[in-house]
């Protein structure tokens, strides 16, 4: 009876170490996300600017500007979907910095026209 017990405990205190360690893994993934957004701004920004001779910027404040993005950088595709983080565009039309802040925690990123980024 008490081996049952102490397997019981062991198992517990494992079930415990997995749960955070899967916490800490997923939260790194959400922030892979956000990142792989911005660099899918930048290469879209830098073809945009090779086409348009400007960069895109979306109107408004740094609001929730995924939608907007997709449309005119993307074609209207979903290329980076606003589940874990907001993505704006600001700037004028000779340079411009992308942002990415996140629903779930305080881990916000960005990156520039210059491929200068805090990831």
């Amino acid at each position: 009876m008490i081996e049952l017990l102490i397997v019981v405990a062991i198992i517990g205190i494992l079930a415990a170490v997995g749960i955070v360690s899967f916490s800490g893994i997923l939260g790194s993934v959400k922030d892979k996300e956000g990142q792989n957004g911005l660099q899918s701004i930048y290469l879209a920004q830098t073809e945009y600017k090779s086409l348009n001779k400007i960069y895109f910027i979306a109107s408004g404040g740094c609001g929730d500007q995924t939608n907007n993005i997709n449309t005119n950088l993307f074609n209207g595709n979903k290329t980076i979907n606003n589940e874990n983080f907001r993505f704006c565009i600001t700037g004028n039309s000779n340079g411009y910095t992308a942002r990415a802040y996140s629903k779930n925690n305080n881990n916000n990123f960005f990156i520039t026209n210059k491929n200068e980024k805090n990831f």
